[in-house]
């Protein structure tokens, strides 16, 4: 009952708002969702469960009030394991949109994703992710934060993007579970509202976009506190100077990001570096609904701290966790990424291998999945990810989560 309550103040709460916008033409509105039950042989949470079993239930209404008014929500409620947790509720969407020929405003709850490399996009900065949900698809991560968006038009292949939100939502991360350390988090006080802007142009062939975002780091630093026993999670300001580029040459598509991210606080001994990210690659389409796509990725960070020389042995510690986290263990890395996808049946049969993996140390991720269409409105899945390289590397660090996992998924 609580999920149809909460569907219903945030979904009916938009069709009241528009109700009084609408003209004497009948508004129309889209239902859509899915109902789905997930299976993990380990929880992504660090508590080392094994056999999970959860449900979701996702629901998403899009309305039309007048010619140049729209809205659009999305609900889900979450229950991670069966019986054994308390379901969870969450608007992951719930906007207004105005639109006109040049000019589109959105406010409200919305998700903004950026950049055009595959899987990792150093621009992408500006909604969080959730890493704990145990759900297969890295859709499935994302959720929205207040904000408003406007969208200029100058011409038909050109768009500037202003994006101004007050609220901070960091990313999700799993933390380790109750060993004797208690975290606190440091949610930033609004002494600024996160701010973005984008110019994005389109072409026959060529799509490119400049992006500048100022905000806060989505995933925090560990630092150290006054009690040994208490690790902060601290959220830097960060500066981030993009760019992006599309290139489509046939059944070849060419893929190229890169992202400047400064620290636009006092380092701290350990913490989150500035850095450069380039992420470079290509895909290719073939005839019998075959898909390969490749990248390579090159990461400097710059003041790179030398764990041996912080003082202190927690300060070296939490400076380790930080290094991992933010992929961070050396001045240059880099990595190589690989998405492959086959089709079968008419589409109704698909698999996928998805790999990240990074040189020196060697530490990779590896997700296989099949799904296959039961009905047109039913898909089972099944799949893995699994993680490689020591436990002080950034993949590595997960292993004790690495688990199969199986989907099966009602549409309507």
């Amino acid at each position: 009952m609580r999920f149809f309550k909460c569907v219903a103040a945030a979904l009916l709460g938009l069709s009241a708002a528009g109700a009084a916008l609408a003209d004497e033409a009948a508004a129309s509105h889209q239902f859509s969702g899915d109902l789905r039950l997930d299976y993990y042989h380990v929880s992504k949470e660090l508590d080392r469960r094994h056999d999970v079993v959860g449900a979701t239930g996702d629901v998403k209404i899009e309305s039309d009030w007048r010619q140049n008014i729209s809205s659009k929500a999305v609900v889900r409620w979450h229950d991670p394991e069966l019986s054994q947790t308390a379901p969870r509720t969450e608007v992951l969407e719930a906007f207004a949109l105005w639109h006109s020929d040049r000019v589109d405003l959105k406010l409200g709850k919305q998700i903004v994703a950026w950049g055009r490399a595959d899987g990792i996009n150093p621009t992408d900065n500006l909604t969080p992710r959730n890493y704990r949900v145990q759900l297969p698809y890295e859709e499935d991560q994302r959720s929205g934060v207040s904000a408003l968006k406007m969208n200029y038009f100058p011409d038909a292949q050109k768009t500037i993007t202003l994006y101004l939100t007050p609220s901070f939502q960091p990313s999700k991360a799993p933390l380790p579970p109750d060993d004797g350390i208690a975290f606190l988090d440091q949610r930033p006080a609004h002494n600024r509202w996160p701010l973005a802007w984008k110019y994005d142009a389109r072409g026959d062939r060529l799509d490119w976009s400049l992006s500048y975002f100022r905000g806060y780091k989505l995933l925090p630093e560990w630092q150290a506190t006054d009690s040994a026993s208490t690790v902060a999670l601290h959220y830097p300001k960060i500066s981030v100077f993009g760019a992006d580029a599309a290139l489509n040459l046939g059944r070849y598509g060419l893929r190229a990001e890169v992202a400047r991210v400064l620290r636009d606080e006092a380092q701290t001994a350990g913490g989150f570096r500035s850095d450069w990210m380039l992420v470079a690659g290509v895909d290719r389409n073939f005839d019998d609904d075959l898909n390969i796509n490749l990248q390579l990725i090159a990461q400097q960070t710059g003041n790179l701290a030398d764990a041996a020389s912080i003082v202190g042995a927690d300060q070296r510690n939490l400076a380790t966790v930080n290094a991992i986290s933010f992929n961070q263990e050396r001045k240059n890395k880099f990595g190589a990424t690989m998405r492959i996808g086959k089709k079968w049946l008419n589409g109704t049969l698909e698999a996928e291998l998805l790999a990240f993996s990074y040189f020196q140390p060697n530490t990779s991720y590896w997700r296989p999945l099949v799904a296959y269409a039961l009905q047109d409105n039913v898909k089972l899945t099944v799949g893995a990810e699994l993680y490689y390289g020591r436990a002080n590397t950034y993949f590595g660090g997960s292993k004790s989560t690495q688990s199969l996992f199986a989907e099966l998924r009602y549409h309507f």
